[in-house]
């Protein structure tokens, strides 16, 4: 007599999916955790007036730091260092000391977030990819941190680095821009799911 067993269904685990590193942050209390620091952090970061604020720097060069801009030209990051005058580079250097945390905080709240959500979603494998996007992201940023530092270092004597500067700013932004709207495209079509999809497991057993 020939024995059959009957196949067995492996349960879906998108933790495994396509990020197995990144797993661990698709869950609420981790999400949460990232969520609450990041929301204090920026809170405090871009709009309060201790003494590594962007604010304060902006009130003592009387312009927009590099790091929040764009891009900028070798000419534009002098300028900047120039208006600033011993006060504001101080400033400035303060801000580059929080900015040591920042790119951290933010990519692991954006990680957290896509993870959760693709998690909800049952995304495929593939999906899990993007959540290395915040990585990189935070990796032009520390990159155009080092550059603002050396700028900064070596003030009023131009170094030739600075050129790559607003190279890794638009790196930055683009990346993390591109992360955002990752994050928000994933929550939009989870809601729609979930608000006009068809659950047939919802439907009524009918008993005998």
């Amino acid at each position: 007599m020939t024995m059959t067993t009957a196949p067995t269904q492996q349960a879906h685990d998108p933790g495994h999916d396509g990020a197995p590193r990144m797993g661990r942050l698709g869950t609420w209390k981790v999400w949460l955790m990232t969520t609450s620091v990041f929301t204090v952090f920026a809170a405090v970061f871009f709009g309060s007036s201790a003494p590594f604020a962007i604010p304060r720097v902006e009130d003592e060069c009387g312009m927009r730091p590099p790091d929040v801009r764009f891009t900028s030209s070798s000419a534009d990051v002098e300028q900047f260092l120039a208006a600033c005058g011993t006060v504001g580079r101080d400033a400035y250097g303060n801000m580059l000391l929080a900015d040591v945390f920042y790119p951290a905080v933010f990519a692991l709240f954006l990680a957290s977030s896509l993870t959760l959500v693709f998690r909800q979603m049952q995304a495929h494998r593939r999906w899990f990819m993007l959540v290395w996007l915040p990585v990189i992201g935070a990796g032009f940023d520390y990159l155009e941190n080092g550059l603002a530092w050396r700028a900064l270092a070596t003030f009023p004597r131009p170094v030739a680095t600075t050129a790559v500067l607003g190279l890794a700013s638009a790196a930055k932004t683009t990346i993390f821009w591109l992360a955002g709207v990752t994050l928000l495209a994933a929550v939009a079509t989870l809601v729609i799911r979930r608000l006009f999809g068809n659950d047939q497991d919802a439907s009524p057993s009918v008993g005998p």
